[in-house]
């Protein structure tokens, strides 16, 4: 999976997309193991969707098999020793998540882990979302830990799961407690313009496609903001249409769509930008459709860097 904010497809990005569930709060006792070294390891069993497996209490080294999970884990205060090849690229990560995991090693492409690469770094668990196939073999080297994310699982719901897995329960709460105060300060302070305009979020996507919707619509939605009726209200990753429906965008006062933050477009979105149709919507010759770096929420740094984002918006309307 990319983590352009439109090179992931809708598979991909139901982290992206973002139901709820009970998945969170994993239980866990204490018990003793022995590692291949002889020394003894404290470990917790957790439930996890590849079965219980038992994990270091307090985890040093982890891998993570594919970019979410690294970015996750920056918001725990965990920086991994190992990524995924394409997690580090300074046009789609931001800088200050860039800046924590430019030390770390990486350890093959995401779907193809290289157990030789993994297995020299000796890590202690390894973290996956998205390849179960590719990554359970890695457990004859460490603990493999797997979230299935390519279902209705919001990215709030799916690090309070990776919270558990590196037993960093509390790690999250002072960024949910900044996270909501925001949340709060920007709907007193612009609630006219989030209920009386409506909010569209559009991405380029294949063969003369465009997306609607992103995990952006988390944010967006929990500051009350009207979106595009042709986005159902359950929806939480990207819902396709065709270039011949992009009169469904006439219906949005604002629009927001990706920008890398090099400030180049992804190539599908620029070709959505230099379409005919799309320029001659109303809210683009207005100057209402805005490039918006952080598209793809996934972490509470990528969601803050959003109500950034907003807010700027919400102040020229």
């Amino acid at each position: 999976m990319s983590s352009s904010p439109v090179a992931a497809n809708r598979r991909s990005f139901l982290f992206g997309a973002a139901g709820t569930a009970s998945l969170l709060g994993l239980s866990a006792c204490g018990v003793n193991a022995e590692s291949e070294g002889g020394d003894d390891v404290e470990t917790r069993k957790i439930e996890t969707d590849n079965g219980t497996v038992a994990v270091p209490v307090d985890p040093q080294r982890v891998i993570a098999v594919e970019n979410w999970t690294a970015y996750m884990l920056v918001d725990l205060g965990v920086v991994p020793i190992g990524i995924a090849d394409g997690t580090l690229n300074e046009a789609v990560v931001p800088p200050d998540v860039y800046e924590q995991l430019k030390g770390a090693i990486t350890i093959g492409a995401m779907g193809e882990p290289n157990a030789q690469a993994i297995g020299v770094l000796e890590p202690d668990l390894i973290i996956d979302q998205f390849y179960t196939e590719q990554s359970a073999p890695l457990s004859t080297i460490a603990p493999v830990v797997f979230y299935h994310w390519l279902g209705d699982i919001p990215w709030d719901e799916q690090i309070d799961r990776i919270a558990d897995a590196v037993n960093r329960p509390d790690a999250l709460s002072q960024a949910k407690e900044d996270y909501a105060q925001r949340i709060e300060a920007i709907k007193a302070a612009y609630a006219e313009q989030l209920e009386s305009k409506v909010w569209g979020i559009v991405s380029g996507g294949p063969n003369g496609t465009y997306y609607l919707g992103s995990p952006l619509a988390t944010v967006l939605r929990s500051l009350g903001a009207t979106l595009i009726s042709a986005l159902p209200e359950d929806e939480v990753g990207f819902l396709e249409k065709s270039y011949e429906e992009l009169d469904l965008l006439e219906e949005c006062d604002v629009i927001v769509h990706p920008v890398m933050f090099d400030g180049s477009y992804p190539a599908p979105t620029q070709e959505l930008l230099d379409n005919a149709v799309w320029k001659g919507l109303g809210v683009v010759a207005s100057g209402n459709a805005h490039p918006f770096a952080h598209y793809s929420v996934g972490t509470y740094r990528w969601a803050n860097g959003a109500l950034d984002e907003i807010e700027a918006i919400l102040k020229g309307l």
